[in-house]
């Protein structure tokens, strides 16, 4: 069964080209592709670094107004700290769009992110609505405005959870028509049998040099949970950040599950979230993020401590990886 699935997901499934939005005239107004007379427009100096942050942010946990709240908070101060020299990347999983009753679990992470000043003045972002997502909860990206985005599109999964991989090209500046393909990716959950196979379909297409690929980084929630998911990465020919950088599978150091989790012990403390690369692109550092953050005190916090449930932004750490791209990054 498995081998006709996969069979399935090489061969049926494709990525499907979807707008991104830009921030103009007061409203995000939707791009499929620049036109030509943006692509002849003079380009600013090329940027030789990405910095790429990835965080899943919990759909199930309560409050997730007040969670995104701070999230953002946190994430503009991360930005504001990356150097104007170096590009910014955010991927963030498990975001969520409802129109509950529940005050308590009516989330509005894709309106707080559109609303987010800092997002709109330095960044063009992947959705601003959820009719792209097959599941009540998504991935969402957010491009540092000066990069040169040629196409963004979403890979569905063969999933026991609806879940896909969402993917966006960069322009590189040294040779005409090359790409740094970027991907953000939930994988499945749980014992993931499919996890094999969702990996395999994105080698396929982030190694796709007919495609002009000649780079690309692979982040997100790969929930590994299995001995079997230690290896996927290098088994499909991808470069682990953590460990290029000297980390150690296994130490404390590296996992991002299972320290801000209530049930924790369901699966143990896990390096479920993960960055690697392929291609024309060096990793320089890594660290964790996210580590202790906690909904701003007010009701919210008092509400998540009388329901039993922690006050912390997500239950997991998210990542942050600067990459020195060999071709640099063509700038708009």
């Amino acid at each position: 069964m498995l081998r006709s699935l996969l069979q399935k997901q090489l061969s049926s499934y494709t990525p499907e080209i979807q707008p991104f939005y830009t921030f103009r005239q007061g409203t995000w107004q939707p791009c499929i592709q620049p036109g030509p007379q943006e692509l002849a427009s003079k380009t600013t100096e090329p940027l030789k670094s990405l910095c790429l942050i990835t965080w899943n942010i919990d759909f199930m946990a309560s409050q997730p107004q007040a969670r995104m709240a701070s999230a953002l908070n946190y994430l503009e101060g991360l930005v504001s700290g990356v150097p104007s020299s170096s590009g910014t990347v955010i991927f963030l999983q498990e975001m969520m769009e409802s129109e509950g009753n529940n005050r308590s679990h009516d989330a509005k992470d894709l309106s707080q992110v559109a609303a987010a000043a800092w997002v709109r003045q330095g960044f063009d972002i992947t959705d601003v609505n959820s009719s792209c997502w097959d599941s009540s909860y998504g991935l969402v990206a957010l491009i540092d405005r000066r990069l040169r985005i040629t196409n963004v599109s979403r890979l569905r999964f063969v999933s026991e959870y609806q879940r896909d991989a969402l993917f966006v090209d960069i322009r590189l500046a040294s040779e005409k028509g090359t790409l740094l393909r970027l991907c953000n990716v939930h994988l499945d959950s749980s014992y993931g049998s499919m996890r094999p196979i969702q990996w395999k379909a994105v080698a396929k297409h982030l190694q796709d040099v007919d495609a002009g690929i000649v780079a690309s980084i692979v982040a997100g929630d790969c929930n590994a949970t299995q001995p079997r998911d230690r290896t996927e990465p290098r088994d499909n020919g991808f470069t682990d950040a953590y460990l290029e950088l000297g980390g150690v599978e296994g130490d404390e150091e590296g996992l991002t599950w299972g320290f801000q989790s209530v049930d924790w012990k369901r699966w143990g403390r896990k390096r479920l979230d993960k960055e690697a690369f392929w291609g024309k692109v060096k990793v320089r550092n890594l660290r964790r993020i996210g580590v202790g953050v906690e909904v701003a005190a007010g009701s919210a916090k008092k509400e998540l401590a009388e329901g039993g449930e922690l006050p912390f932004v997500t239950d997991h750490y998210g990542l942050m990886c600067e990459y020195e791209i060999e071709d640099t990054l063509r700038t708009t």
